[in-house]
């Protein structure tokens, strides 16, 4: 499964547009160009590198050899970003598949907000100012977190009506799994944990993240003395996903830093 980070920094370029002036008999014209540009690099240089490995990701995903998988969740929070250009789009041309969440959130928290629904909840949406109400994402884990065993089984009871799939009816069977994950966690960081449990509800192999919190996380339940959940699914970076295949020269990074390419 994709993180949305690895979506969103897929993209390494952005466009721009240049100015040519002309002179014709003392006459000056400008002429706008259009064209892309490399992003700087940034976040440090391991960072950096994680990123570009996503070329070389992209090619397996192409290729046959790795299955990208992303999930209503996961795209609901990309439905706040821009539109991405797929020039220099490390995942250009990826068949991303589309998995089921763990469970499906309207079907316990409905809301006329929409910006409230694609809403993490967390503390960028706080400062913006965003129009917060109980069925974003945060909202949603923190409900879930809530369940007690007579909650999941009056929930159970009632599953026709609130049209549980029984994929869904197995994941509140399982739910003290999430549960778990939680409590090691901040409330910032439970959509996180959903991301992960979806992965892991849908036998994945691996969440691939660019970021070090969550696998670290993971790593630290791991080594907990008498833990009573297994986790399996991988949390991985880019070059850990890479390691995993033998590769240790990514592929090369198709654009020049500091290039301009003319578009049209």
């Amino acid at each position: 499964m994709l993180d949305n980070g690895i979506i969103s920094h897929a993209k390494f370029v952005n466009y721009v547009i240049q100015e040519k002036i002309s002179t014709c008999r003392d006459h000056e014209t400008t002429t706008k160009i259009y064209g892309l540009m490399r992003k700087d690099p940034n976040g440090g240089d391991n960072y950096q590198r994680q990123k570009e490995a996503l070329f070389t990701i992209g090619r397996l995903i192409r290729e046959g050899q790795v299955e990208a998988y992303s999930y209503n969740e996961l795209k609901f929070e990309r439905a706040k970003g821009r539109i991405r250009n797929p020039e220099f789009n490390a995942l250009n041309g990826c068949q991303i598949r589309i998995c089921n969440p763990a469970i499906e959130r309207s079907r316990f928290l409905k809301t006329a907000n929409f910006s409230d629904f694609i809403a993490k909840g967390g503390k960028k949406d706080k400062k913006d100012q965003v129009a917060l109400g109980d069925a974003n994402q945060i909202a949603f884990c923190t409900f879930l977190c809530s369940l007690n065993k007579s909650a999941v089984k009056i929930i159970l009871l009632n599953a026709e009506l609130l049209h549980l799939t029984q994929f869904e009816i197995e994941s509140l069977n399982e739910i003290n799994w999430f549960q778990f994950i939680c409590k090691r966690f901040v409330p910032e960081s439970y959509p996180d944990a959903f991301h992960l449990w979806t992965a892991e509800r849908n036998a994945l192999d691996a969440f691939l993240t660019l970021e070090k919190t969550l696998q670290n996380k993971v790593s630290n339940i791991r080594r907990e003395r008498k833990c009573p959940i297994k986790i399996n699914t991988q949390v991985l970076r880019p070059l850990d996903l890479l390691e995993k295949f033998g590769i240790d020269r990514p592929d090369p990074i198709p654009i020049e830093l500091e290039q301009f390419y003319r578009i049209f």
